[in-house]
């Protein structure tokens, strides 16, 4: 039988644990599904930047809740403090957010068409001959949103598709099925989308850059401390993740290197 003072310390060890445990918050995570970066909630694989923030959060103690919403509710939520976190953000979407030192890839968009298509993008006057197929509430740079915003309404020129589920595949739809003669995506959901669908390849090709690539991050709260914290916290997770060779594993679920050093 252990003696009082081993039994003392031994009942304080276990009460520290559990309240650590019950203190430990839950990092609500809000997305649209954007493969690879982010999926459905109950998809499998959820992404690697799911992936990415539910490893860290663990090993600081938190459990992730992870939920998606069309991505204009999801930074409505984070920016009041009812979410704690999104990813998937360029600073520009949330200039206000607190974003980490470090970002979580880049992301570059492309022009997208069909092998047959002749025509290219070359600059902003090249989309007077095409009619381009966009996700709604979705930023593709200042020139190519104000364009969006000046032809929504114009069936000639703009197409502006649901991005509620999974947009990329409304997009393709409208491609394949010739309702557009361009749609434009990230270089990496677009390559994903096609390889998830068995597309056979070479089917569509890049008709030239819509931008340039942009790095993207998790961004958290502005309306609470704790969305500063988080951010740090992911920010060292993050160079923890490569150090350990965790992130290069979780990249390559999704068929991507590390982007750092990376030639892209």
């Amino acid at each position: 039988m252990p003696d009082r003072c081993s039994l003392q310390w031994l009942l304080g060890i276990c009460a520290f644990a559990m309240a650590s445990t019950a203190g430990a918050e839950a990092i609500r995570v809000r997305a649209d599904p954007w493969l690879p970066y982010s999926g459905g909630q109950e998809m499998d694989p959820p992404g690697y930047m799911v992936e990415m923030a539910e490893t860290i959060a663990k090993a600081n103690g938190h459990e992730l809740e992870y939920r998606t919403l069309p991505w204009k509710n999801a930074l409505q939520v984070v920016r009041e403090g009812n979410a704690d976190c999104v990813v998937g953000a360029y600073r520009s979407d949330a200039e206000d957010f607190a974003f980490p030192d470090v970002g979580w890839g880049p992301s570059g968009n492309v022009f997208w068409g069909l092998a047959e298509q002749k025509w290219r993008y070359r600059d902003m006057t090249s989309l007077d001959s095409i009619k381009i197929g966009v996700l709604e509430d979705y930023s593709y740079g200042e020139e190519l949103d104000a364009y969006i915003e000046q032809h929504k309404a114009d069936a000639q020129r703009v197409e502006v598709v649901p991005a509620v589920g999974r947009g990329i595949v409304r997009l393709l739809a409208r491609l394949i099925g010739r309702r557009v003669g361009t749609i434009i995506e990230d270089r990496n959901v677009l390559a994903y989308a096609l390889e998830q669908s068995k597309m056979e390849p070479g089917r569509v090709i890049s008709l030239g850059e819509a931008g340039e690539a942009e790095s993207v991050y998790i961004a958290c709260t502005p309306a609470h401390p704790r969305g500063k914290e988080y951010a740090q916290m992911f920010a060292k997770g993050t160079l923890q993740l490569r150090a350990s060779g965790k992130l290069a594993e979780i990249l390559a679920k999704y068929n991507l290197k590390d982007w750092e050093g990376a030639e892209r």
